[in-house]
């Protein structure tokens, strides 16, 4: 081991590896099936009616499935599904009464696609990306079956590609964007128990477009500003859904001597540039690795061997707690020798991720345990090398030879084995970077998920007809224009005079429509309407108030009495609180005199200001202007909402001047 480099780089020169990248950027489309209230303010499903929200609520039913592989269009069965259905585990669905229905559990045939949301992805893939559309649309189905669909499969359908004008510039440079399709989202993982899987229903059927770009990125830089930028576009058209988990990115990977590998469902995009770079090292160090693998003879037939043997009885007396604990479940120890794999498993793929935790990881997609115990890493954890001389002795274990273990079910402990046996002879077989898909880690780092899909998982889906897109549609999508991130920050600060910064958030935010309703209904200030959407809203959502409850009509009550003088533009957040409290139904303007914060005319301002002015003369004497403060903010206290600040202030200024 001595001529062989453990640790991994921290960084790596990208032009000399050859490093490509391409993004797949899927965002949730907002778009309402039919008029419902729900489906306005929320959107609704791909293929039904039901309201497009997450929900966090304790669910009404579960159900339980079994999914197995079945053959797509070419009559073969996907490698990705074969190996899914290795598991042979079970999943538990969650769902509500109120936002399930039938198709989401596949008990009923789907209805006609929601045609607001093919209308509004067919025109950002026309207006914003260039695209140029199909001439019908085929939904298909893509085979799925790790139990993120209830179906087995997810819809999905192509509904335009690339040509030589299909690109966005990022930076000075044109990354070209080759093909756009109109997806249904998965339903949400919620975890495991044991090797039972577990999902929600509220997610699954949400439409999704998905946008991909060539493999035009050579560095970490350019795909993290790649995905802001197509971000920005889309926020942009107001037709996508916002906030956590309405996005994600897959990342397709590769180095000259690699292969295309994907990093499936990155969410947090300040990781971006480390996964990229992370998968780069991995793929240039399991080349090296696959080297190694040929100079210490490590071959196919001889990792045919790689089988369970039960180490139960081994450690019947074992002092380790976790151990002991788990064997009086009932579980077993499962393990198996890896032949001339001495000092490997310690060796690094990924800065601080080893070539033992990628076995672990293949064996936690495999088998659902929690991990390995390995020859490199032990003895430890209450493990005593007497017992590890038994596991080399029951193992047949030579010098050269690594092992590892888990402590788990039997069924488990033998389902864990043979992935890892699988994984080795894909790496032999490839004698190369195994296409693969590959899981982010919170670290930045990537974990083994499952091989990389081919053609045989697509199949049209027999429920829906091909769509053909009509001259009224491809009327309405031409006549379709957005503006430009960048068109409309200049407009809002020219136009209505906010600052640039506001200016900047407004332009890719969901309520920007909302913004210049309010503004050209009602002579209000742009600047309190824009801070409301942008940061009132916020905070009152972040205090764990029911913002829900602010609708669109609510706001538009709201600023109607602001632009009338009937209330305070400092009253606002107020009653914005309070209507977050309000149970059933109610009148605003019952509510603001409820809380007794009609405005006041400014003589009566004056005279409250005055008194507090008389209260605090020795403080004016002393200090004049300087007292300015401490008065402004024992008049505002006073007033509590029936007078804007700017009035109290030049009040107050006025008064003490002359005081």
């Amino acid at each position: 081991m001595s001529d062989i480099e453990i640790n991994a780089p921290k960084e790596i020169d990208f032009e000399a590896v050859g490093f490509m990248s391409g993004l797949e950027f899927h965002q949730q489309i907002k778009a309402p099936y039919d008029d419902s209230e729900d489906a306005l303010e929320h959107g609704s499903k791909l293929f039904c009616a039901c309201p497009a929200y997450l929900r966090d609520d304790d669910p009404d039913f579960t159900i339980l499935r079994q999914l197995r592989a079945v053959a797509g269009e070419t009559g073969d069965v996907d490698v990705s599904a074969m190996f899914e259905k290795l598991k042979q585990s079970d999943t538990i669905y969650e769902g509500y009464e109120d936002t399930t229905c039938l198709i989401e559990l596949d008990e009923e045939p789907i209805f006609p696609i929601n045609p607001e949301a093919l209308y509004r992805t067919l025109t950002i893939a026309r207006q914003i990306f260039h695209l140029e559309l199909v001439d019908e649309i085929q939904v298909n189905r893509k085979t799925i079956i790790d139990g993120s669909n209830t179906s087995g499969f997810q819809r999905t359908a192509m509904i335009a590609y690339g040509s030589d004008d299909s690109f966005i510039e990022v930076n000075g440079k044109n990354i070209s964007i080759y093909q756009a399709n109109l997806e249904e989202d998965s339903a949400k993982n919620v975890g495991r128990d044991g090797d039972t899987r577990k999902f929600r229903l509220d997610r699954l059927g949400i439409p999704l477009i998905e946008v991909a770009t060539g493999p035009d990125m050579s560095t970490p830089a350019e795909v993290l500003a790649t995905a802001q930028r197509i971000g920005e576009l889309l926020r942009t058209t107001g037709f996508v859904k916002r906030g956590q988990g309405t996005i994600r990115q897959d990342l397709n990977v590769s180095i000259s001597r690699g292969n295309r590998i994907e990093i499936k469902g990155v969410s947090e995009l300040e990781l971006l540039p480390e996964y990229v770079k992370n998968e780069a090292i991995r793929q240039k160090r399991m080349l090296d690795l696959l080297d190694i693998f040929k100079s210490r003879n490590i071959s196919k037939r001889r990792v045919a061997y790689i089988k369970p043997k039960d180490l139960t009885p081994i450690f019947e007396d074992c002092k380790a707690k976790f151990v002991k604990k788990a064997l009086d479940k009932g579980q077993k120890v499962v393990g198996a020798r890896l032949p001339s794999c001495s000092g490997l498993l310690k060796y690094e793929l990924q800065p601080d991720y080893r070539f033992g935790t990628e076995l672990s990881e293949v064996c936690k997609v495999t088998a659902g345990v929690g991990g390995i115990l390995h020859s490199d890493e032990l003895p430890k954890f209450g493990i005593t090398e007497e017992e590890l001389d038994q596991v080399k002795k029951e193992l047949n274990v030579k010098d050269d030879d690594g092992y590892f273990f888990v402590i788990t079910s039997e069924d488990q402990g033998n389902k864990a084995v043979i992935g890892v046996r699988t994984a080795f002879q894909m790496w032999l077989d490839q004698d190369g970077i195994v296409p693969e898909v590959r899981a982010p880690r919170g670290d930045g780092t990537t974990g083994y998920l499952r091989p990389l899909p081919g053609k045989a998982r697509m199949y049209p889906e027999t429920d829906s007809r091909p769509i053909h897109l009509t001259k009224e549609l491809q009327l309405r999508i031409e006549s379709t224009e957005f503006e430009l991130p960048e068109e409309r920050i200049e407009r809002y600060t020219s136009e209505f005079g906010i600052s640039q910064d506001l200016a900047e958030q407004l332009a890719i935010h969901p309520k920007n429509d909302l913004f210049e309703e309010l503004v050209a209904n009602y002579e209000v200030d742009a600047t309190l309407v824009a801070s409301t959407l942008l940061s009132t809203l916020v905070n009152l959502r972040r205090e764990g108030l029911d913002t829900t409850k602010i609708n669109r009509s609510r706001l538009h009550e709201v600023f109607k009495l602001v632009a009338k003088d009937e209330i305070s533009k400092d009253a606002v957040e107020l009653v914005l609180t309070e209507i977050t409290k309000q149970k059933g139904r109610f009148k605003l303007v019952e509510l603001i005199a409820k809380l007794g914060i009609e405005k006041m005319d400014e003589s009566a301002i004056e005279e409250i200001i005055q008194e507090v002015v008389d209260e605090h003369a020795e403080l004016i004497n002393e200090r004049g202007m300087g007292a300015m403060g401490t008065i402004m903010g024992k008049a505002m206290a006073k007033l509590s909402g029936n007078a804007d600040g700017q009035t109290v202030s030049a009040i107050v200024r006025n008064l003490i001047q002359n005081s």
